[in-house]
């Protein structure tokens, strides 16, 4: 499905090979994205938001260098093109995540082991 004749795009960013592999199967066939690009951890995600608009960004929070939550601060802290892009924290370690996170506008939260019907509706909502 397309916005128009705009490309859909997400980001996925997760530092385990496997994960990346599932998302990218959900958002190519599933959930009809055009565009999945990959980051193995924040530093790598921050490049690659500062290089493309992206839809939606799924967001892993323990990864080497730079931690989701850190990556989702420094986000949304610094003017860019995908400042207010719709971020899904996709983490076992959701708990442990502080509050100030958690109150961060245009941001869903979502428990390891992923429950695949919650993400699909959260990226319906969040790409409206």
């Amino acid at each position: 499905m397309r916005n128009g004749d705009r490309m859909k795009k997400v980001l996925i960013v997760d530092d385990e090979k496997d994960i990346r592999h599932i998302f990218e199967e959900i958002f190519r066939h599933e959930l009809e994205f055009d565009s999945v690009t990959f980051a193995a951890d924040g530093l790598e995600a921050y490049t690659e938001c500062s290089l493309q608009k992206f839809d939606i960004i799924t967001l892993d929070h323990h990864m080497p260098f730079l931690q989701g939550a850190e990556f989702l601060t420094a986000l949304r802290n610094k003017p860019g093109i995908n400042q207010f892009t719709p971020v899904i924290m996709v983490s076992a370690y959701l708990p442990e995540l502080p509050e100030t996170i958690k109150t961060i506008e245009n941001t869903f939260f979502i428990d390891k082991p992923v429950d695949f019907t919650r993400l699909s509706r959260y990226v319906n909502m969040a790409v409206k």
